[in-house]
Parts: structure tokens; C-alpha cells; sequence
């Protein structure tokens, strides 16, 4: 006769496993884009639709621009939205 407490094991495990087979997949995805992500660089352009200003000034001086890719990020940022780079 099977006692509650190896019910509770058996069960836990059967979970755990299960747990196992559906992150195994989502985990090597994750891998696999961070390879790409490697292998292609650091972005080298701003997000599309804005230009750098002259200078490193935007058009609004409550959201400065990058000095670095030229995107403009909130006041309250110390590193660019983009490539992360500090203002």
C-alpha cells in the first residue's frame, strides 16, 4: 500500500518533471537568441524615425539625446535607452 507521504512524492516529482519539459524548450530558445544577439554587435543606429541632433541636443531639452547613437532618451535617464551607454 502506497502511504500519503510517497503519494506526495510521486506527485511532486511528476510535476517537476513535467516543469522540466516545458522550460527545456524556452530555455535553449533563449540561448539560441542570445548567440544572435552576440554575433550581430552592439546596435549601431538609433531606434527609427529619429536622426541625431547636432551635438548630442534634441529638439526638446527635456529629453536629451544620446551622445553616442543619437536617440533621445527621458530626463530622468543615466543611460541610453539604445545602446546603454551613459548620457
Amino acid at each position: 500500500m502506497v502511504t500519503p507521504g510517497e503519494m506526495y512524492v510521486l506527485v511532486v516529482t511528476g510535476l517537476a518533471f513535467i516543469a522540466l519539459a516545458v522550460a527545456i524548450p524556452v530555455l535553449l530558445r533563449i540561448v539560441v537568441d542570445g548567440r544572435e544577439r552576440w554575433r550581430e554587435g552592439p546596435p549601431t543606429h538609433a531606434d527609427e524615425g529619429e536622426t541625431p541632433g547636432e551635438g548630442g541636443q534634441s529638439a526638446d531639452p527635456d529629453r536629451p539625446r544620446c551622445p553616442h547613437c543619437g536617440t533621445e532618451n527621458d530626463a530622468d535617464f543615466v543611460y541610453c535607452r539604445v545602446c546603454l551607454e551613459q548620457l
